[in-house]
């Protein structure tokens, strides 16, 4: 799709919505008053909704208008700080390669199997391409109660995505434009050639070598007298750009009668990436960017008084171009390695500069081809409920078949090019070598990715109530078929990944007050032996409305009080290893020598020995809430949970002989503990305020121990991951860095390279005056945060609106390493914390390592030296707004129009001193957005 293209669409149906003569009476969508969470609301749950007041499992939810205020391609890079109980983690900021991490209650296991379910109207699919304003809410899943009926599939939390659905009304008419554009929020500080060439100067002559550069070539740097032979060169000025545009444009109609309603919509996103735009310099480049159509059209029938159908149709085309590679981090990879005296980027006669070794990379923007790709996604539904009041009244019956795809095709194009090193000859001529050549353009259309998945579902549901009983009940019975193939697939790889299973819920409430709720999953899959392919998981909560006792009915003060709990089993069979570990398999060829000619056969090798009584990870989860209201203003929430995580895979701390040629198997015998809990705090303004307000605080926390690893025996306790948190770093306790030479005399021995004053100095744990690998232990914490705290105050005075969500992480580290900090490490560049270097001047203030010009192995061993308190304040997101008079929105026949400024991930606030982002630590940056946007209703 061109860039004309792109943009004519959804201006000509944002005009065409702006000229209608339909018009609805309807208030701000942005307004405090409608954010409210009633108690009588329909809560999503598994397969189904539920009254918020009856729920007495662990639930949070987000409404997607939220979801709005942070201006982002991805969908999960709009839930920092949104969903107590949900970690999210920033993993970098490339359009259409920015998806982060998400964890429910933090990690639960060792092993690889970490990813949450995700749900989309009720079935399993992608979220990340959909938009905000397709989102209906967003809904984590978290206690057993919750997630049970997913079988083994619900253990690490279960996500439901519910898109917008119409309702009985007229026709009401959405329309929307944003526009603004990235920054990146911190890029590498390295110093420039001048600072590079002294201290590479003195890195030799710390190690007894003689000085590379003159004070001649010194004062060329200093001066920048000769750009050419003594270059000054800061590759990202070169490459990226200080800011790249964003835009999305959004349209949608939502309305219906009792017979049909409909909710339909189309949106298009783009974004720029940060390289300059060498598309436009190069016929033979591209400029980046990633663009996306999103369209939806959801319809609701009743077909007869007792039959009803709902058709769910949603996807995504995508276009994501990248001049020289598909993804960047290579590329960002290059740029803080090469120094910035290389060369120039351009030689005094206009051709590239570069070496053999060492590549330009601008010319390889411009000069190495391009790299696109085409993505289509598609989220299909039908689903048709018969009620049978006929044969007992409340039961209904339905019946949904969903296929969702997703294919992506890719175009390589490829060159090489050619590079001068420039030098001078004894006659001070310049000299120039040519190192590669130009080439042709190749291409390469050969590559895709693919998965499908196809999903026939059956349920029955029994709603009824007798006088002061309630009664809700639903079985299910589920089939999801997963196919996953690209151009690496194996055979095996390739087979599809099948669920079968069936699942119920029974809830009963009485008198308003209590409730009782029993749940199941029983769920197989191929992943397991046929003798054990199927699991069991049960669960029950109850639920004490207290407020409707009699004692605290009409209570002024307390409006709500209910106090739920929740005990049970789930599931996860995302396993380490091969698929079939249960099936002893033969992958390797072998030579076999027969007889007295020494013939050679070839054979088969047996693989890893399978594990016939394979199982999945099972978790035992216990919950306990309180849900609060006071005066009609402070809401409070409170949950403290228990998860116990089993029959985690892990390798047995056993030998066999070598001679057997045997490599032990996995078996089903990790145990990971894990338990916090999570806080929400609001207080809301009277609603009759001029002035109205609300500040919400929420606060979670999730610390895991592994139980059980099977661990090889140590030579020391402190060696050992059990007893310690997921992930757990281990490396060398620094205790400083050497004073002198009678320091390093009176210290014991470090192996891993000669030491000299300046040098880290790391603590003998155990005590035998050697410093070796035994004496690596726990140092920090994971870089997954124990603690996430949000805040998120909103205000409103007549027509003007203002909210912010600020979210802040403890109980992590992040780390100085790799080019960033090690200095001329492989041969790089070097950052300005390394002018805070240990000198014989600066010994008793130095915070960074003496210099070397080789790769130092004994000052850049991972060690607590480089680990720094990772905790962060980051605000997500801020927006304010003005929604114009209603005697001026009628004079255009709208019902309501708001202008808006908006700014995401703005700023953080931590003890990183600049160097780096907080989530961040390497690759493309991350991104601030600012924005402006408007938006209309008819």
């Amino acid at each position: 799709m061109n860039t004309k293209q792109y943009y004519t669409l959804p201006l000509l149906l944002l005009l065409a919505g702006l000229s209608s003569s339909v018009r609805a009476q309807q208030s701000s969508p942005d307004s405090l008053a409608e954010i409210q969470v009633e108690r009588t609301a329909l809560q999503p749950i598994g397969y189904g909704q539920q009254l918020a007041w009856r729920v007495s499992s662990a639930i949070s939810t987000v409404a997607g208008r939220d979801l709005e205020k942070n201006f982002t391609t991805n969908l999960a890079n709009t839930l920092y700080g949104r969903l107590p109980g949900l970690t999210v983690g920033q993993v970098g900021g490339e359009p259409g390669n920015d998806s982060p991490s998400v964890l429910a209650r933090g990690v639960n296991t060792f092993g690889p199997g970490r990813d949450m379910l995700i749900m989309v109207d009720g079935f399993e699919s992608t979220y990340e391409q959909l938009v905000p304003s397709e989102i209906e809410s967003v809904t984590l899943l978290k206690d057993a109660s919750a997630t049970a009926i997913y079988g083994l599939r619900g253990a690490n939390g279960v996500l439901l995505v519910t898109t917008k659905r119409g309702g009985n009304g007229p026709l009401v008419i959405n329309a929307s434009t944003q526009q603004g554009f990235h920054t990146a929020t911190r890029l590498p500080q390295f110093l420039g050639s001048y600072d590079y060439a002294r201290l590479y100067n003195e890195g030799l002559q710390n190690d007894g070598r003689a000085p590379l550069y003159t004070d001649a070539a010194l004062d060329a740097y200093r001066s920048g007298s000769d750009p050419y032979f003594y270059p000054n060169v800061n590759w990202y000025d070169e490459v990226l750009k200080k800011t790249a545009p964003i835009s999305n444009y959004n349209l949608n109609f939502r309305g219906g009668s009792n017979t049909v309603r409909y909710f339909v919509l189309l949106n298009a996103i783009r974004s720029n990436g940060l390289y300059k735009n060498v598309g436009d310099m190069n016929e033979e480049s591209v400029n980046s960017r990633y663009s996306r159509i999103n369209f939806r059209s959801n319809v609701d029938i009743n077909i007869t008084d007792r039959l009803s159908a709902s058709l769910t149709l949603g996807g995504t085309v995508e276009d994501k171009t990248n001049p020289a590679a598909n993804t960047t981090g290579a590329f960002f990879n290059s740029l803080a390695t090469l120094p910035p005296n290389s060369f120039p980027v351009y030689n005094a006669d206009g051709s590239f500069g570069g070496t053999g070794a060492l590549s330009n990379p601008l010319a390889n923007l411009l000069q190495t081809g391009s790299y696109t790709s085409n993505g289509r996604t598609l989220q299909s539904t039908l689903q048709l409920t018969e009620q049978l009041d006929a044969i007992l009244p409340g039961l209904s019956i339905t019946g949904a078949v969903s296929f969702n795809n997703f294919f992506r095709s890719y175009s390589n194009k490829s060159k090489t090019y050619e590079r001068f090193a420039a030098t001078k000859n004894a006659a001070g001529e310049t000299v120039y070598t040519r190192f590669g050549q130009n080439t042709s353009l190749v291409g390469n259309e050969a590559n895709s990715d693919q998965w499908r998945n196809m999903i026939l579902q059956g349920m029955l549901n029994y709603v009824r109530t007798f006088g002061k009983h309630d009664i809700s009940a639903m079985l299910l019975y589920n089939t999801n078929s997963y196919t996953n193939i690209n151009n690496t697939t194996t055979a095996i790889e390739s087979l599809p990944y099948k669920h079968v299973g069936m699942g119920g819920r029974v809830t009963y409430t009485n008198a308003n007050k209590y409730i009782g709720e029993l749940s199941f999953g029983y769920m197989g899959s191929e992943a397991f032996p046929k003798s054990n392919r199927y699991g069991f998981f049960p669960a029950a909560s109850v639920g004490w409305v207290a407020s409707n006792e009699a004692f605290l009915k009409d209570n002024a003060l307390v409006n709500f009080l209910k106090i739920r709990a929740s005990y049970g089993l789930t599931g996860n069979d995302q396993l380490a290893g091969t698929r079939f570990m249960f099936d002893q398999r033969y992958p390797y060829t072998a030579a076999y020598f027969l007889g007295t000619a020494n013939t050679q056969a070839l054979g088969l090798a047996e693989g890893q020995l399978a594990t016939p009584d394979l199982r999945w990870e099972t978790e035992q989860k216990l919950n306990v809430g309180v849900e609060l209201s006071l005066a009609r203003r402070l809401d409070v929430t409170l949950d403290v949970f228990r998860q116990r995580r089993y029959d985690i895979l892990a390798m047995p701390n056993r030998t066999v002989p070598q001679y057997t040629g045997a490599t032990l198997p996995m078996l089903n015998i990790g145990k990971v503990n894990n338990s916090g809990f999570e806080a929400t705090v609001r207080y809301s303004s009277k609603s009759n305020s001029p002035l109205q307000y609300s500040v919400e605080a929420g606060a979670w926390y999730a610390q895991n121990k592994i139980i059980e690893n099977s661990e090889a025996i140590r030579l020391y306790d402190y060696q050992y991951t059990t007893g310690r948190p997921v992930g757990q770093p281990f490396g060398l306790e620094a205790i400083g860095l050497f004073r002198d030479a009678a320091d390093i005399a009176a210290s014991p021995r470090q192996i891993f390279a000669p030491v000299q004053p300046g040098d880290i100095k790391y603590k003998d744990q155990n005590g035998d005056g050697l410093i070796d690998g035994n004496d690596t232990r726990p140092i920090g914490r994971t870089s997954v945060p124990t603690l996430t705290v949000s805040l998120h105050p909103r205000l409103q005075y007549r027509n003007f609106d203002l909210e912010l969500l600020l979210q802040g992480v403890t109980g992590r580290t992040a780390y100085f390493g790799g080019s960033y900090f090690h200095a001329f490490q492989n041969n790089g560049q070097i950052s300005a914390i390394a002018l805070d270097r240990w000198t014989p001047e600066t010994a008793a203030t130095a915070t960074y390592p003496r210099l070397s010009a080789s790769n130092n192995l004994n000052n850049f061993r991972y060690s607590s030296f480089w680990q720094r308190d990772g905790s962060f304040v980051k605000l997500r997101s801020i927006e304010l707004g003005y929604t114009l008079p209603l005697n001026l929105t009628e004079k255009v026949r709208l019902t309501n129009a708001r202008v808006f400024l908006n700014g995401t991930n703005l700023f953080s606030l931590d003890r990183l001193e600049g160097y780096i982002d907080p989530e961040v630590a390497s690759g493309y940056p991350a991104l601030r957005t600012l924005s402006a946007g408007l938006r209309v209703q008819l």
